[in-house]
């Protein structure tokens, strides 16, 4: 069961299918906020539902973001890949484009590392994202993530083949 989070402005909760239709109004449908992202903008609300339907299935530390003061479904935040044997987490997020730059995601990432590392075993949580995509980046940093360099051609979104700069937080950078 995903575990409900908080924020000073956000709550950080399971979606479920009856999400669909202001997810696909915020985000899934947005060729902008799915541009440097690896998949394609939903072309109807059916696709939705059905992703939310594997995700309300599958996902196992995966949070909508809502913003508290409106109760609107900004975005989401996700481990993408779990490497147990290691300790690793990979992290994923996406946010709608009327949201951002005001902080949203900064403070999703940072509640769900700290939760992370207070609830499990995680030695490791990264990150990747297109580094023609620098504000994903910078989420990354305000969130105490470190920078660790440039994988080239390690990465494939909708923009083809591309370059992807790597971030990570540590458990003992947090002592």
């Amino acid at each position: 069961m995903i575990k409900t989070l908080e924020t000073s402005r956000l709550q950080l909760r399971k979606m479920t299918i009856s999400d669909s239709a202001e997810v696909f109004e915020n985000w899934t449908s947005s060729e902008v906020v799915a541009k440097y992202l690896t998949w394609a903008p939903h072309s109807s609300l059916e696709v939705t539902e059905e992703y939310l339907s594997c995700e309300e299935k599958n996902r196992r530390e995966g949070w909508g973001i809502v913003l508290k003061g409106s109760n609107q479904l900004i975005g989401n935040i996700a481990v993408i890949d779990d490497k147990e044997k290691i300790k690793t987490k990979t992290m994923g997020y996406v946010l709608g484009e009327k949201f951002w730059n005001q902080g949203y995601m900064s403070e999703a990432l940072t509640r769900v590392i700290n939760f992370l590392f207070e609830t499990t075993d995680v030695n490791r949580i990264e990150a990747e994202h297109d580094v023609n995509n620098p504000s994903s980046g910078r989420v990354m940093k305000k969130s105490g993530m470190t920078f660790e360099g440039v994988l080239r051609n390690a990465g494939l979104n909708n923009q083809g083949i591309v370059d992807v700069a790597i971030y990570s937080i540590l458990r003992s950078d947090l002592s």
